[in-house]
């Protein structure tokens, strides 16, 4: 059994062109793509009666109602670690009244929009790659295409548009469950009653705050559904081509909802 050469040097360079090549070409197609969507947003705003609205509440009711259960027992476990974890850490200190500033904000600006982008980039993110994959694959896209139907008004906008609407009410769900779950552990682990609880949650979280969590969900919906829709238009015609393009956009979303998060937390960091 022989034993694999390493790279050499020459190999190693060419790798990593090659890959930087690739991240840039992908980007250049992120942006085509998204003026395909500007365009299809413009006409919808021009001409609301050419949206197709029954399509838009089917993937509402498929994105926001089917994810709200996973949203809401995800929200209320993270409550529960993060309010533990605060009781053990601040503890120490002796300086657990603070539990509840840091469960209520660091919920609602950071982890529940967060959270939820990444349930969506998984759950509805490669869903859209399938499904426009699949017809792809089917010969369906270019069959509209010989139409002179607007592909963006017909199969893109409406999934667009039916995120962006629910992305902010499931993201209220993960607050509002979050905060549940924070309420279980410090009531039962401070002797703090509910009232006071509430009474102080609401008091810390400011209205700054709760908007700051909604544009990034915002944020997060154009993400989401741009990428599991630009890979399912990008993928191969085959049945492999379609497992690919679900697997790319739910790794390329998690990827940029990170990346997104990390430069709208430093904006929202600088301008308060």
């Amino acid at each position: 059994m022989s034993l694999r050469s390493p790279r050499s040097l020459k190999e190693l360079c060419l790798q990593i062109a090659d890959a930087s090549l690739n991240i840039v070409d992908e980007l250049c197609k992120y942006c085509r793509f998204d003026r395909i969507l500007a365009r299809a947003a413009g006409d919808a705003m021009r001409h609301p009666r050419h949206v197709r609205w029954k399509n838009v509440a089917y993937y509402m009711d498929s994105c926001g109602s089917d994810a709200m259960p996973i949203i809401g027992l995800l929200g209320f476990l993270i409550g529960v670690i993060l309010a533990f974890q605060a009781i053990v850490q601040l503890s120490r200190f002796g300086v657990e009244s603070y539990v509840v500033n840091l469960v209520g904000t660091v919920l609602v600006t950071e982890l529940a929009p967060l959270v939820t982008a990444v349930v969506l980039a998984g759950r509805t993110g490669s869903s859209f790659a399938a499904e426009l994959g699949s017809m792809q694959a089917a010969e369906e896209i270019d069959a509209l295409t010989t139409l002179g139907l607007d592909l963006g008004r017909f199969l893109l906008f409406p999934k667009f548009l039916a995120l962006l609407l629910v992305m902010p009410g499931l993201t209220i769900i993960a607050d509002s469950c979050g905060i549940a779950g924070g309420m279980v552990i410090v009531c039962s682990m401070l002797n703090v009653s509910v009232a006071e609880y509430l009474g102080k949650t609401f008091e810390v979280i400011q209205p700054i705050d709760l908007c700051q969590g909604l544009v990034k969900s915002l944020i997060f919906a154009m993400i989401v559904a741009s990428v599991g829709c630009m890979k399912g238009l990008n993928a191969n015609r085959d049945a492999q081509g379609v497992g690919r393009s679900a697997t790319s956009a739910v790794v390329t979303s998690i990827f940029l909802i990170v990346v997104a998060d990390a430069l709208m937390t430093t904006l929202f960091g600088v301008t308060s």
